[in-house]
């Protein structure tokens, strides 16, 4: 025959088909009757339910219902030894369970391919008996993996809709063969056309459709001996080697709330427990601590059988984190909790300590994501979203990651670029093209199985891989755990690429900013723990109890929404109304104990005459405050509270008594034009418009301002990017700027001698609106802005701009225990794909001797070009939630000038100030100031004081802010008898010397040290 390799690959595929109908050689009807569930409902309590009889084409609804189905099944007697599987598609989700466990999980029909069923098989028996009966049940979510969403107008029409229930005879001669065909064949199509390999596989594949004869069994056996053949021949000791692990990447929510993940876990988990009954090889690593927690709490029989497979190493826990969170939003010490929750649970429940992060889809990841991996004792990170980047590819998939102090992790990037493989040849194939690190390594990871809505792997997964061990022309791929797999990674590696500071994504960048009121909530709580646990650790020394039991849960609850697709604002509604309750118990309960360890440790008194002022932040303050009920002034606050001026040392007390008089004061003067408001530091000149014409630094002796700019202009850009809605926001969204109309009234409402202020009303639109007070303090460096917003708007972006008198050629921007810098150009397309970025508590523009800082209490996105800063405020998605930022929002940001550069400036301290109010409280004991802990040095931050996990003793966290070599002298006003240098996981790295009450400390630029002090 003359060559025609099209029309033979056309052969091979329909011959795939042919044997795939062979799977299945008898089926029988099942009885089902089904109980409309009132909700997700445990086992015993659907048992308890009235079944009514359904038959195939009866539709289960509506969305998100849960319906719960007994099957009813008889095994003809001439199925003696024949192996039986129940087969179920009811277009959606669903689990079988037998004697009140759940043994698998099911996945019906997808919407927009209702004939790919991904999952409708259940063995029953290997070996029939023949004549045997049996019961079994079926947990019914009408749910697609990925929610109820992206089916058109008939979606309540196809998700639940009863396609198959039945019982098959399973031919395990007839899959066995088709394996065997169908990877020689998908060989013989996706090898390159040059390589010698392809036509064997073509030639062998033809081969076996010539011998074949599908009704004549007696013909399949010299087709499989071809492919045994085939198989045999094995690859050079130079190949590439892919090491593979199932994965089902369950996002903890997403399209679906919470309670459906936990539903997503059983199902997945129970079916790679199935499997590894039914493969010896097969492995699956599963993150996130907390689906592991759920599964111990509400499932402890499957449970139980997932510790029975760890132990094994097959059942693999991987990443070493409470949740895949967000690697952008979550605060410096929010990462620490969640490695320290993480490696806990795995050690604690499983002996098990991962030394990988796992992290596979998520939206960039922080510049000092390094150092707080080595602190938690992980040395490899994972994730393949960078494969997704809009301008720019890093040019490498395995290599060092150095973080913004130095610390270093070897990092991998799966070359599929993907976490969600199909483990066919087609994506090994071009897993090892792709791969850019041929010259370096020889060794790269695989991750399969249907992820994002859980799933995992397939039985069909498992069998392609199974024949891709070891075959010429294929990659050798073999399954291994991580740890395995990195150990060969490092072993094998040579002269591997460096990547230095932040991994920066350029996609999703709308995630800064969607979903306000979440990332509000979570920068208020994890401010809230920060007090709490410090206060509380006073009150431990003065015979209070610590409340370790009620931190625990609400830390969980808030590492929890840091999920990866919850913090960024990326999932549907019901979401978000959860977040909402989950964090209103969180904040409520927070304030019950923080009140709880105030009277304990400082023994308040509504009634007494002295004021007690406490500092939880490691910086010397004196502010502005509002007084409690009943202390006479001289002013008092708009809404009628009494003002004064108080102070307190680094994370200490003063009580003092009131005081009627000041020294500093500020001023407001009316004009015709506006309102000029001055204090010792600045005079800022507003017009009635709300705008800022001038911001004058009298530390600096010049205009902040550049010539003919304004600021405080709110402006407002068109926000529909080409996908991805609550994600993205695209470049082009710039080129939309419209700039919100003046203020239409404007009145004073505080007039000296503490502060002063004005409020100005906006209008958006018809249906949005501004409410903004200016104010100014005595003893305030910047200029305050509250505001409060009525948000209606769709697909809208609103910020707040500043036309600073600043040349710079980069920013910088607060993130994790630390700042780094980024350009205010977009001279190469690295510098473009940053025109939008995150920062936490400020951002800061400086020339030499002088700079900028624009500060905020719960917004993370910034934008800034030239001599414009951009703080952006409010987004309007309309999905995945329709309903996205509406309703109304509070937020606060500041604008301070200064002198020198940001860190001659205190810049990071007056960021620590702006989140976090002192305390002022009523008291009658006697006047008194005292520090319990400060430092001598102020690149030196004092972050978090708590009680240590495992003790009574006390955790001092520290780092180094200005990103300088440094020492510094941590003062103690405690007895302490010992102290030793701890990890991040609070394990002892070294002793350290206690010596007067204070500790010398060298730190390295942006270095995190963690000290744990006993104290007599």
């Amino acid at each position: 025959m003359q060559k025609h390799y099209d029309l033979t690959v056309k052969r091979l595929q329909t011959m795939k088909g042919s044997l795939k109908s062979l799977h299945y050689v008898d089926r029988r009807p099942v009885q089902l009757t089904s109980f409309a569930a009132p909700g997700r409902i445990t086992y015993a309590e659907a048992m308890k339910g009235t079944y009514q009889p359904i038959e195939i084409g009866h539709n289960f609804a509506p969305l998100w219902s849960t319906h719960w189905v007994r099957v009813e099944y008889q095994v003809p007697a001439e199925w003696k030894g024949k192996e039986v599987h129940f087969l179920f598609d009811a277009m959606c989700e669903g689990a079988v369970w037998i004697d009140g466990k759940p043994m698998q999980g099911l996945t019906g029909g997808v919407i927009n391919d209702p004939w790919n069923v991904t999952r409708p098989d259940y063995q029953l028996t290997v070996s029939a008996n023949g004549g045997e009966s049996g019961v079994l049940y079926v947990e019914v979510a009408v749910n697609t993996l990925f929610g109820v969403g992206g089916g058109g107008p008939d979606v309540e029409h196809v998700v639940g809709w009863l396609r198959k229930a039945e019982i098959a005879v399973f031919d395990r001669e007839a899959w066995d063969l088709y394996w065997d065909f169908v990877v020689i064949a998908d060989m013989a199509k996706e090898l390159p056309e040059d390589l010698p390999r392809r036509g064997q596989a073509l030639r062998v594949a033809n081969e076996m459709c010539n011998v074949l004869r599908l009704d004549d069994r007696s013909t399949w056996a010299p087709a499989r001996a071809m492919a045994a053949e085939f198989y045999s021949e094995k690859n050079g000791a130079g190949q590439h080697n892919m090491s593979a692990i199932g994965h089902a990447h369950i996002d903890t929510a997403w399209l679906w709330p919470l309670a459906e993940t936990k539903r997503k876990c059983y199902r997945t988990f129970s079916s790679a427990v199935r499997y590894m009954d039914m493969y010896p090889d097969y492995k699956f690593a599963v993150s996130q601590a907390q689906q592991w927690e759920w599964m111990k709490n509400e499932h402890p029989d499957l449970y139980e059988r997932m510790k029975e497979k760890a132990a094994e190493g097959r059942f693999v826990p991987t990443g070493g984190s409470w949740v895949e969170m967000d690697a952008n939003i979550p605060s410096g010490e929010s990462f620490v909790r969640q490695f320290l929750f993480g490696q806990r649970f795995f050690e604690k429940e499983l002996g098990f300590h991962c030394i990988d992060f796992w992290e596979p889809d998520v939206f960039g990841y922080s510049g000092n994501l390094p150092q707080i991996l080595q602190g938690a004792e992980i040395d490899y990170f994972l994730t393949q979203k960078l494969s997704w980047n809009q301008f720019n590819k890093l040019p490498t998939h395995t290599f060092i990651w150095e973080g913004i102090d130095g610390s270093q992790v070897l990092t991998h990037f799966p070359p599929a670029d993907t976490y969600n493989s199909m483990a066919n040849v087609k994506e090994v194939v071009y897993s090892t093209k792709n791969y850019k690190d041929h010259e370096n390594s020889r060794e790269s990871y695989l991750l399969y199985g249907f992820g994002d809505g859980g799933g995992g792997p397939t039985t069909a997964m498992i069998e392609q891989l199974s024949r891709m061990r070891d075959v010429d022309g294929l990659a050798r791929v073999q399954m291994r755990a991580p740890k395995e797999f990195y150990q060969r990674l490092t072993d094998d590696l040579k002269n591997p690429v460096k990547w230095v500071g932040e991994l920066y994504f350029e996609l999703h960048r709308g995630t800064y900013t969607t979903q306000a009121l979440t990332k509000r909530n979570n920068r208020k709580s994890e401010f809230m723990f920060h007090d709490v646990e410090f206060l509380a650790v006073l009150a431990m020394l003065k015979g209070g109890r610590y409340p370790t039991d009620d931190l625990d849960w609400m830390w969980k609850i808030v590492l929890t929404n840091q999920f990866h697709d919850i913090i960024p604002g990326s999932s549907i509604t019901e979401v978000y109304d959860d977040a909402a309750v989950d964090y209103k118990k969180v904040l409520d309960k927070g304030c019950e104990l923080r009140s709880e360890a105030l009277k304990t440790a400082f023994a308040t008194d509504d009634n007494g005459k002295n004021l007690l002022v406490v500092n939880t932040t490691g910086f010397e303050r004196e502010e502005v405050v509002e007084l409690p009920e009943g202390i006479e002034s001289i002013q008092t606050s708009a809404c009628g509270k009494p003002l004064g001026i108080v102070s307190a040392p680094s994370y200490g007390y003063a009580v003092v008594e009131p005081v009627k008089e000041t020294a500093r004061k500020v001023s407001l003067m009316e004009t015709e034009a506006g309102y000029e408001l001055e204090n010792d530091n600045l005079v800022a000149c507003f017009n009635k418009g709300g705008q800022l014409l001038s911001l004058y630094s009298k530390d600096a002796g010049r205009e902040t301002l550049a010539a003919g700019g304004v600021g405080n202009q709110f402006v407002i850009f068109e926000d529909k990017p080409s996908n991805w809605d609550a994600w993205d926001v695209d470049a082009y969204h710039l080129e939309t700027r419209e700039e919100i109309a003046p203020a239409h009234a404007c009145e004073v409402i505080e007039n000296g001698p503490y502060r002063v202020a004005v409020a100005f009303d906006y209008k958006i639109s018809e249906k949005s609106s501004i409410h903004q007070v200016v104010r100014l303090s005595a003893t305030s460096k910047h200029v305050d802005f509250k505001n409060k917003v009525e948000w209606h708007e769709d697909n809208r972006f609103l910020k707040v701009e500043f036309a600073f008198d600043v040349r710079a050629v980069d920013a910088a921007y607060e993130i994790q225990f630390g700042h780094l810098r980024r350009p205010t150009h977009f001279n190469s397309p690295w510098d473009m794909a940053r025109f939008e970025v995150v920062g936490h508590k400020w951002a800061d523009l400086s020339e030499y001797g002088f700079g900028v800082s624009l500060l905020n209490d719960c917004k993370y996105g910034y934008s800034t070009l030239g001599n414009v800063m951009r703080l952006s405020l409010l987004r309007a998605p309309k999905s995945p939630d329709p309903m996205a930022d509406m309703g109304t929002h509070h937020f606060d940001y500041a604008v301070m000038p200064h002198a020198g550069s940001l860190q001659q400036a205190g810049v990071v301290g007056e960021g620590y100030r702006f989140n976090v109010p002192m305390v002022v409280k009523r008291t009658s004991t006697a006047p008194a100031v005292k520090s319990y802990f400060a430092v001598d040095n102020p690149a030196v931050v004092i972050d978090t004081v708590k009680k240590a996990e495992d003790s009574d003793e006390i955790i001092v966290r520290l780092y180094e802010s200005f990103g300088a070599r440094t020492s510094a002298a941590l003062h103690i006003g405690l007895n302490v008898a010992e102290a030793v240098e701890v990890n991040l996981l609070e394990h002892e790295v070294a002793e350290v010397k206690v010596e007067d009450g204070k500790i010398i400390l060298p730190f390295g630029a942006f270095q995190l040290r963690t000290l744990k002090l006993k104290v007599k």
